[in-house]
């Protein structure tokens, strides 16, 4: 059977892939446990940067400065994709400091999809970024797939480069 293998990104890919991206996955714990909710993003250096109103997002965030963002991409007609997770602190931006990061952003600024005053800034400064992506196939023997079970003589059903037997 022909499966895809994982590979690891490089954090230099893990960048530039959230680079290319505008939406990602804020993770973070509020009172009623984990929560992930999508952000309009924008990178200022390795920086994360996204805007919010005052609402359970940034109440969950104040005094809980740990957080983890997350993209990918899948495309399910080839079965491939790759994700990116981003461990880190998250800090609001003061009103004197705002100047000085928005000058940091690369590219467009982040424009919240939800109507509203969106006047508070957010960084996620990030600890760790790993990322993953689907590779090449291999070849994975069925008893691979089923521990305990030998299926050696098996392996090549319905594989149209091997000729079936018997």
């Amino acid at each position: 059977m022909t499966r895809r293998a994982l590979e690891d990104l490089s954090s230099d890919e893990c960048f530039t892939l959230l680079g290319q991206e505008t939406v990602g996955r804020l993770v973070y714990v509020d009172d009623l446990g984990p929560a992930a909710v999508p952000v309009d993003y924008a990178l200022a250096g390795h920086g994360i940067v996204f805007r919010s109103e005052d609402g359970s997002k940034i109440r969950g965030l104040r005094g809980k400065r740990d957080v983890a963002f997350e993209i990918d991409h899948i495309d399910k007609a080839s079965r491939s994709g790759w994700s990116v997770l981003v461990r880190g602190t998250s800090e609001e931006v003061e009103f004197e400091h705002l100047d000085e990061l928005l000058r940091r952003i690369d590219g467009y600024l982040p424009l919240p999809w939800k109507k509203g005053m969106h006047k508070i800034w957010v960084v996620i400064t990030p600890k760790t970024v790993t990322g993953r992506r689907l590779a090449d196939f291999v070849f994975e023997p069925i008893s691979v797939l089923i521990p305990g079970h030998f299926c050696a003589p098996f392996h090549h059903v319905g594989r149209p480069d091997v000729p079936e037997v018997g």
